[in-house]
């Protein structure tokens, strides 16, 4: 049987009508996810992916040029990698910005205070796994992030500086996933 013309233009209307209804499509801001390509000290660094380790209230977080950061950082490296590392200890008042100062290496700075560096590092067979090449280290700046309700961490600003340079890191909106 043959649907009459007078029901499908019924139809037709119904969808259309139904669909004027609906939530609208959420399209992201500009700015998300950038940017990512930067020079420190002579070092091109390209972020391409990130993730974080968490040890009670503080983090690490890490940016590498590898497709992969938490394989890149937690496992043997198979070649030359670039890794930003920085530590980060929240203030005491809950909130969720801390200032960059200088690195903080082994352990973790004082509550409201970063420290990090950026790091070319080799692979190696014996522990730590990593050699550093050349290693720049942090001066000052400011991190900003968000804990989201699925495990992530949003990095809302991070904008850091490095000891004997005029060079800096400037991104914001990059959201990264546990590596533990």
């Amino acid at each position: 049987m043959k649907t009459p013309p007078s029901l499908r233009v019924v139809a037709l209307v119904s969808v259309l009508a139904f669909s004027a209804c609906a939530e609208p499509s959420y399209a992201p801001p500009v700015e998300i996810g950038g940017p990512v390509d930067f020079t420190i000290d002579g070092l091109a660094f390209h972020i391409s992916s990130g993730g974080f380790i968490r040890s009670g209230q503080q983090f690490t977080i890490f940016f590498t040029d590898q497709p992969n950061t938490c394989t890149a950082v937690l496992l043997i490296p198979q070649q030359i990698f670039l890794s930003l590392m920085l530590k980060v200890s929240p203030p005491a008042d809950g909130s969720s910005t801390a200032t960059i100062e200088g690195p903080s290496p082994v352990v973790y700075p004082p509550n409201g205070k970063a420290g990090g560096q950026l790091s070319k590092l080799a692979p190696s067979q014996s522990p730590p796994f990593q050699l550093p090449m050349q290693v720049v280290p942090s001066s000052g700046g400011t991190v900003t992030w968000q804990l989201n309700v699925d495990g992530t961490i949003t990095v809302v600003l991070l904008a850091m500086d490095f000891a004997g340079t005029t060079d800096r890191l400037v991104t914001h909106y990059l959201t990264i996933p546990p590596c533990n």
